[in-house]
């Protein structure tokens, strides 16, 4: 069967140059016949055949080699192919690069939903911890046991919320909705939704600036100050202050989060913004996971936004939020 339909692949490829030589052949003859008294065409018939014959052997021999090579390519790898003409040399070529950029895109894949599982993996260990302790302040029912089913609560609202933020970055463009927003209306909307937990730190923020018109996409932004605001007032020591200023320009907007925590130390400031990464105080610090930063990041690129971070160790954190102006 495969010397059957190597055959017809043969004859398939080479139906042009096939068909151009029994014209010739036929031509030939004819004038043949036409010059020469006697007709003698079996001989010269049976000549162009063998002719016709030897050449389609030389191409299906060609051809074999051809498939073989193209079979072995789909292996991406473990394979040499020995192209007899420029013609399948490129056609070889082409195969490795597309095999190359396939297997590029696999691995970058890969390496995001190792990622994403990992994040998934934190979010469902923590929401299992509040729900523990939920169920044991169920079995001491108190005033005490109220305060830390709230608080658990919110805690299992801020992982699930976190988990939907990372299914929308895939179609981050289905879900943004640039407009004209009042950054300072904004910022003060953020500090009332974290008033609780700026009254369990005993941290007070402080805003100053104008009212400053940005353009940016409102959810999206606040989700980023949430972050930001959260891990100031995280890494804030008691009765301390976290300050939020607006500065304007003509061309962008600035707003600069400083906290007068206990800061990140010099080496770990190269990496605060990759995933999973928390540093010397994240691993002093229980409730970090090396998400929220490198949401932060991903975010603000998506929007343009420029995010920059300086830090002192024993003096706190600043990070600066550079928008476009919206007048």
């Amino acid at each position: 069967m495969y010397l059957i339909r190597l055959l017809y692949k043969t004859f398939d490829s080479e139906r042009k140059a096939i068909t151009f030589y029994l014209i010739n052949v036929a031509v030939l003859l004819l004038i043949f016949n036409l010059t020469v008294s006697e007709a003698v065409i079996a001989y010269p018939t049976l000549i162009s055949l063998m002719i016709l014959a030897v050449y389609l052997t030389i191409k299906a021999v060609s051809l074999h080699g051809f498939l073989n090579g193209l079979d072995s390519a789909k292996q991406s790898k473990g394979y040499e192919p020995a192209p007899e003409t420029c013609k399948e040399s490129h056609v070889f070529e082409t195969i490795e690069e597309i095999h190359a950029n396939y297997n590029n895109k696999i691995a970058a894949m890969n390496e995001k939903l190792a990622g994403r599982n990992s994040m998934f993996s934190s979010f469902i260990h923590n929401m299992k911890s509040s729900v523990a302790v939920i169920e044991l302040a169920c079995a001491h029912k108190s005033l005490g046991a109220l305060e830390d089913i709230e608080l658990e609560n919110e805690k299992l609202k801020s992982n699930l919320e976190q988990a939907l933020n990372i299914l929308r970055l895939d179609d981050f463009s289905n879900d943004y909705v640039p407009e004209r927003v009042d950054l300072h209306a904004l910022v003060s909307t953020v500090i009332n939704e974290k008033k609780r937990d700026f009254i369990y730190a005993s941290v007070f923020p402080k805003l100053s600036g104008e009212t400053a018109y940005i353009y940016t996409d409102k959810k999206w932004c606040a989700y980023i100050l949430e972050q930001i605001i959260a891990n100031a007032i995280k890494y804030s020591l008691p009765n301390k202050n976290v300050y939020m200023e607006i500065l304007t320009g003509e061309k962008r907007t600035v707003l600069t989060i400083r906290d007068e925590g206990i800061g990140i130390e010099p080496g770990d400031i190269p990496r605060i913004f990759d995933l999973f990464f928390t540093g010397k105080n994240g691993r002093n610090h229980k409730a970090a996971t090396g998400i929220g930063l490198f949401m932060v990041k991903h975010i603000a690129k998506q929007l343009g936004i420029e995010v920059s971070l300086a830090s002192t160790v024993g003096s706190g954190t600043s990070v600066s939020l550079s928008f476009l102006s919206k007048l």
